[in-house]
């Protein structure tokens, strides 16, 4: 197979240029077209009207009579109808795979670009910044006196950041405030002034330290909720109501804010339906009933006090009367809970390239997750990550049909098999012919109602 030079055919768009492919019969097989001055040539569709024009162009010509006669000029042909070409199917097949080709370079560059920072965002941190590591190397950073970009690494090489892949990045770990445990958006009371939404304090200290694009991993999300069981017998309910008591009189009629007043359309239930309580209180059964449990545990205690055995009420109104206390059992809320993802990649090395990819990917995560020695007194934070799932390389090309992450994670285990399929097998330079990497990561504070609220109406949220 050969190619032409360059060729301006008159009559096609100003300024661009195409170049003809001949295979080793001379016979022509393809076009490809130059849009503009530095911009890739690509293939040319052979069932378009613009590959007949310019197949039947004198450039052409010219390019079949150079490529199949060279020097010899006097077999040159005259005519473009005696240009020798392939059949249309073998067009169409050198098309097919040309246009793949072309796609999978794109790629590349796109993801070159993407590293080097000429047209992302994030690509001003420093993923090593020897300052950070070693102060006495201040001087020597400065005189170097060039800003380095933070790294983009990426598996595949070929990898399309404009269909759905995973991005982590990597921070430097910040604390803000002494409690980082606040949801994303908050409302803020100042005097004088309505209220307003204050952001939550992030853990993403500075510019990233460098990302990692990789394929989409299976995906699943668990939020929840942290419930216990609770008990509370009538003696109990019956401290509970003088607490409740004691909490009326010390913030003086309700005037002053209590803990019991936080959920105040729940106070207003409870004490719409005290209102319409006959007698007594009827989640204790009554005074009578209060009173008997308080006669009962008086008389357990004095009988355990006098025999030096151990009897409880339960025991004591089993075998006297057949019954024993109502336990009021419930399910109370503890709390929140810490959500945890895990993510398991096999990464292929296709290429010398792309093995060498492999390879500072998982030594950049490894970075990220290593505690930083600072004296044998102090030890630093980790990095922390960012993750998201994405279509495309902007702020907004995040995908709203899967979960989202809270900014800040921590990265709690990596684990690397690099014989996954039971046996080792590595090319001539020992790099493994499969890699198996699994990601733990644990976002650093729970997810609140306020965050789901934040994110999208058309997302699937946290």
């Amino acid at each position: 197979m050969s190619k032409s030079r360059p060729y301006a055919i008159p009559g096609t768009t100003f300024g661009s240029k195409y170049v003809f492919s001949f295979n080793n019969d001379g016979q022509l097989e393809g076009i490809k077209k130059q849009a503009q001055s530095g911009r890739p040539f690509r293939s040319v569709d052979p069932s378009s009207a613009e590959f007949t024009k310019v197949s039947s162009s004198s450039q052409a010509l010219n390019a079949y009579n150079v490529n199949k006669y060279k020097g010899n000029k006097t077999s040159y042909k005259e005519s473009v109808d005696d240009i020798e070409k392939v059949t249309n199917e073998e067009k169409n097949n050198k098309h097919t795979v040309e246009s793949k080709k072309e796609t999978n370079e794109s790629f590349i560059a796109t993801i070159d670009e993407y590293r080097s920072g000429r047209n992302i965002a994030d690509s001003q941190g420093d993923p090593f910044d020897d300052r950070q590591y070693f102060p006495g190397f201040q001087k020597h950073m400065d005189d170097i006196g060039k800003g380095r970009i933070s790294q983009i690494f990426a598996y595949p090489l070929d990898i399309n950041p404009t269909q759905d892949h995973m991005k982590i990045s990597r921070f430097r770990y910040q604390r803000a405030d002494l409690n980082l445990s606040k949801p994303q958006n908050r409302l803020e009371k100042k005097a004088g002034k309505p209220f307003t939404v204050k952001n939550g304090d992030s853990t993403l200290g500075g510019k990233p330290l460098g990302s990692i694009l990789l394929p989409m991993p299976k995906v699943v999300d668990t939020n929840g909720a942290e419930w216990g069981k609770s008990e509370l017998n009538a003696s109990g309910l019956l401290a509970l109501g003088s607490a409740d008591m004691a909490d009326e009189f010390f913030s003086i009629g309700g005037r002053i804010p209590s803990t019991t007043q936080v959920n105040r359309e729940q106070q207003k239930a409870q004490d719409e339906a005290k209102k319409n309580q006959e007698r007594g209180d009827v989640t204790t059964g009554g005074f009578l009933g209060v009173g008997q449990a308080g006669v009962n545990q008086v008389n357990t205690t004095i009988a355990s006090l006098l025999t030096g055995q151990e009897l409880d009420q339960d025991t004591f109104l089993a075998r006297r009367g057949g019954h024993v206390l109502n336990p009021n059992a419930e399910m109370l809320f503890q709390g929140p809970i810490l959500r945890n993802f895990n993510f398991s990649f096999i990464m292929i090395a296709r290429s010398e390239r792309e093995g060498k990819e492999i390879r500072s990917l998982i030594r950049f995560l490894k970075l990220g997750l290593a505690p930083k020695f600072r004296n044998t007194t102090f030890l630093a934070n980790p990095d922390v990550f960012k993750l998201e799932y994405k279509n495309g390389t902007g702020e907004k090309d995040k995908l709203k049909t899967v979960n989202q992450f809270l900014d800040g994670l921590a990265l709690t285990t990596i684990a690397v098999d690099y014989s996954p399929n039971g046996y080792w097998s590595a090319y001539r330079d020992s790099q493994p012919v499969a890699v198996k990497m699994d990601l733990s990561f644990s976002e650093l504070r729970p997810v609140y109602e306020q965050d789901q609220l934040a994110t999208d109406k058309d997302s699937v949220g946290y």
